[in-house]
């Protein structure tokens, strides 16, 4: 009798254990299918995005991401401009096209225009070109001037502070 008794415990665990695993399967490849649905939603790459993005608006990408709004699967790219301020775009992830563009009213940065004054003041010359990129965490401003003796010479500006960067 103990030896039936135990036999049904031994049973009912196989039978539950099995269950669970059966369940944990089903909810690991919903996540899959899930995954796999996001990916075929996206015709364009986000690299793509970022591109189209940086075309409307030029300065340095924050961060981006791929969400679902209103049923429709967007990229939020977020950029900080050459104007200082933060730029949030959705980007439809099967058209490509910009769907919404928020500018943030608070001045994040300082102003390529302002950065550039910053540089001529330090070396006085001809701006040749000038960019917002991110160098170890932080922004700034890569200027290159040719200066009046003809040297160029590569100047950064920190883009929150208006700091000379060496």
């Amino acid at each position: 009798m103990n030896m039936k008794i135990c036999s049904a415990a031994a049973l009912g665990a196989v039978i539950s254990i099995s269950s669970l695993s059966s369940a944990h399967a089903a909810v690991l490849h919903k996540e899959d299918t899930a995954k796999v649905q996001t990916q075929q939603q996206a015709s364009i790459t986000l690299s793509k995005a970022k591109t189209v993005v940086l075309k409307k608006c030029k300065g340095a990408v924050q961060s981006a991401q791929m969400k679902k709004a209103d049923g429709v699967y967007v990229y939020v790219i977020k950029v900080l401009g050459e104007d200082g301020k933060i730029h949030t775009f959705n980007i439809n992830c099967s058209s490509g096209k910009i769907v919404k563009h928020h500018v943030e009213n608070k001045q994040a940065a300082i102003t390529k225009a302002k950065a550039q004054s910053i540089a001529l003041n330090k070396c006085i010359g001809t701006v040749t070109s000038s960019a917002l990129k991110k160098e170890n965490g932080t922004y700034v401003y890569i200027i290159t001037i040719t200066a009046c003796n003809h040297t160029v010479q590569t100047i950064k500006v920190n883009a929150e502070n208006g700091g000379i960067c060496s």
